[in-house]
């Protein structure tokens, strides 16, 4: 038996979910061991019963949470991991890019970040995440869903210039600060 994909359209962004699943990652409505569970997820193996239970949460938010369509899922599975590993270090407004040059990541890193698709993204993605959280570095989540989700394509050109442009924008200022 096939799982039907949602038709309904979203009523809310997929960015205001982002901000719902870091609400419901610190909140009480999920147990440490299900934030545990979501921050193992791999992208070979991601679904676990804490995933579902904030996949289900977030659609029945509005949220474009396709159920039944497996890359999809996988994306925001990849997503959550990360969130789970920065609870409470979600931030609209410190972009991805500039968190990531405050938090000290490397250029070499960085780039690869960028340059990685599917399984390498998840990879590259965990690393971040948990870089991130050793840092205590606020980050916009928004845009690592940008990242998992518009992968190939001109969508993801534009979203891959706009996180670069915002690393070496705060690279140069740090520079500029450093002399």
């Amino acid at each position: 038996m096939k799982t039907q994909i949602q038709t309904e359209a979203p009523s809310i962004t997929r960015g205001q979910a982002v901000g719902k699943a870091a609400v419901l990652l610190a909140s009480e409505a999920l147990s440490s061991g299900e934030r545990a569970e979501l921050r193992r997820i791999a992208f070979e193996a991601p679904f676990t019963p804490a995933l579902w239970k904030v996949l289900f949460y977030l659609r029945d938010e509005g949220a474009p949470v396709r159920i039944g369509d497996e890359a999809d899922e996988r994306c925001w599975a990849t997503l959550l991991m990360g969130m789970a590993h920065c609870i409470k270090l979600h931030d609209y407004q410190v972009p991805l890019g500039r968190a990531l040059a405050e938090a000290g990541w490397s250029e070499l890193r960085f780039t690869q970040l960028l340059r990685a698709r599917g399984p390498q993204l998840a990879v590259f993605l965990r690393r971040m995440a948990q870089y991130l959280s050793a840092k205590n570095q606020l980050a916009n989540w928004a845009d690592v869903a940008d990242l998992l989700f518009e992968q190939e394509g001109a969508k993801a050109d534009t979203v891959r210039l706009r996180i670069a442009r915002d690393y070496y924008a705060r690279r140069y200022q740090q520079e500029r600060e450093a002399a």
